[in-house]
């Protein structure tokens, strides 16, 4: 198996065992039996339920985005589009990308990463004499 094959797998049992926490979490918030009597003891509440549910959101939006980015037919998709840019593209490979949801957690994934070919010039700064 190869390394970035091993990756891809423990990110998808990294991303399964998030969900099964959150899912816990929530059934524990479920299963107590405290009363609240106060209205700190509401906030705190929320806020334990508000947590738990992002957490389970977030780690769900991994799934799915991990999921996607390993179909072939996305894959199809992107070297397409790379085919139909106006000036030569090079896959550099898999590179991690941050993504940060709307609700939970950041995570990373790891996605194709396509740059120009070729040697670019560099801008010279006009403003030093």
């Amino acid at each position: 198996m190869r390394d970035k094959d091993r990756d891809v797998i423990e990110d998808s049992r990294a991303i399964d065992k998030k969900i099964e926490e959150a899912l816990n979490e929530i059934e524990n918030i479920h299963r107590e039996d405290n009363l609240v009597k106060t209205g700190e003891e509401l906030e705190a509440l929320e806020r334990r339920i508000i947590e738990a549910t992002d957490r389970l959101a977030g780690a769900l939006v991994a799934q799915k985005l991990h999921d996607s980015l390993k179909s072939p037919g996305l894959k199809e998709e992107g070297l397409r589009l790379a085919k139909s840019y106006p000036k030569a593209l090079k896959n550099q490979g898999l590179r991690d990308v941050l993504i940060r949801p709307s609700r939970g957690e950041p995570f990373t994934v790891k996605s194709s990463y396509f740059s120009r070919k070729g040697k670019r010039k560099k801008k010279q700064n006009r403003f030093l004499s």
